[in-house]
C-alpha cells in the first residue's frame, strides 16, 4: 500500500495519508462529484493498517454535500479495527465557529477517536 496524496485545487482539499498513520486533510471542499473525488480517499483509508493514526483536518470551507462524505470518512477511520489509537486535531480559524460546530459533530458519531480543537489565529491584520 502507498502513501495517497492529492494536490488542492480551487475546490477540493490536499490529501496527504501516509502508511504510517499520518493522515492530513486541508483546505476547500467543494467539488462538483463528491463522490468522485473521495472514493478513492475511502478506499485507502479501509485498507490502513497502522496501529496509531493521527489525522489533522484542517478546512477552511466545506459545502453540504462534501460535509456528508467527510464525517463518513472520519467514521469509516474510527470503525477500522486495524487501528488501536486514533488522535485528531481539528483546526479552526479564530471566527468560524460553523467549522467548531462541524468538528464537534463529527466527534459526537466517533466511537473511539479523540479529538483536540485547534483555535487558529486570524493572521489577516
Amino acid at each position: 500500500m502507498d502513501d495517497l496524496f492529492i494536490n488542492n485545487t480551487e475546490s477540493t482539499p490536499e490529501i496527504d495519508f501516509k502508511r504510517s498513520g499520518q493522515l492530513s486533510i486541508k483546505g476547500k471542499s467543494l467539488p462538483e462529484d463528491p463522490k468522485r473525488f473521495y472514493d478513492p480517499i475511502f478506499k485507502w483509508a479501509d485498507n490502513i493498517s497502522a496501529e496509531n493514526v493521527q489525522l489533522d483536518v484542517q478546512l477552511e470551507y466545506v459545502n453540504t454535500s462534501s460535509s456528508k462524505r467527510i464525517i463518513e470518512l472520519v467514521k469509516s477511520i474510527d470503525n477500522n479495527r486495524n487501528i488501536k489509537e486514533i488522535n485528531m486535531n481539528w483546526f479552526y480559524e479564530e471566527d468560524d465557529s460553523d467549522m467548531l460546530e462541524f468538528g464537534e459533530m463529527i466527534q459526537h458519531n466517533l466511537r473511539h477517536t479523540k479529538t483536540k480543537y485547534i483555535e487558529l489565529e486570524d493572521d489577516e491584520d
